[in-house]
């Protein structure tokens, strides 16, 4: 039975592709790098990022990239909205008495302006995480969390490797950055649409995770 849902952030429970699209790509002209087409960004991203932008950018400092990036993304977060399907999905974990916890890389200075611009609540945060693979086992330490009762939700090929190496439960959604097939070759334990189809799921479910992997979810017509 699933007790602990862990939640990634961006893609996942607010909308802000577009918004992050935009300011890499002013952070690539400022870099005098070409710019990317929305298609080419979601091909092309991956995390950690401070990987992707050393392999883009070569020779700038993480520190002059985030920068740049910051002087666009303060400006373009402001219209960051809940993902369809987002808020009741979490309502409906605290209304089952599921520990919730925010696994993400978005930084902190970010996170506090677009909480406030959206109502998830958490029981325990961690932003800021460059690389989720080497925080997830300590998550589950320090708050005793049994692996066959603990998933974690995300929208990307990172997200899914994170729950692999912690030895938890992998859900991938479509809402975000990666695309059915980049999420299908990595190999999670189920593939939705959006977190509503995963609500229907754990409902009809009562809570029970299924035991096939790689199970797509179709809801019922």
């Amino acid at each position: 039975m699933i007790r602990n849902v862990i939640f990634d952030w961006s893609g996942t429970l607010v909308d802000d592709l577009e918004a992050v699209w935009r300011s890499t790509n002013f952070t690539f002209e400022q870099a005098g790098r070409p710019v990317m087409t929305l298609d080419e960004f979601r091909s092309e991203f991956f995390l950690p990022f401070d990987q992707f932008y050393e392999q883009v950018t070569p020779g700038v400092s993480l520190d002059q990239l985030e920068e740049w990036y910051r002087t666009s993304f303060e400006e373009d977060q402001k219209n960051i909205r809940p993902l369809p399907h987002a808020v009741k999905f979490h309502q409906f974990c605290a209304d089952e008495g599921l520990k919730t916890f925010l696994l993400s890389t978005i930084h902190g200075d970010h996170f506090r302006v677009q909480s406030k611009l959206t109502p998830f609540k958490f029981d325990h945060t961690y932003v800021r995480v460059m690389d989720k693979r080497a925080k997830i086992s300590e998550i589950l330490d320090d708050h005793q969390l049994a692996k066959t009762e603990t998933v974690f939700i995300g929208d990307m090929e990172h997200d899914v490797a994170t729950a692999r190496i912690a030895g938890i439960f992998s859900c991938a959604v479509l809402t975000g950055y990666n695309t059915r097939a980049q999420l299908e070759a990595a190999g999670p334990d189920l593939i939705v649409e959006h977190l509503g189809d995963l609500q229907s799921m754990l409902q009809a479910s009562r809570l029970e995770w299924p035991s096939t992997p790689r199970h797509e979810h179709k809801p019922h017509d």
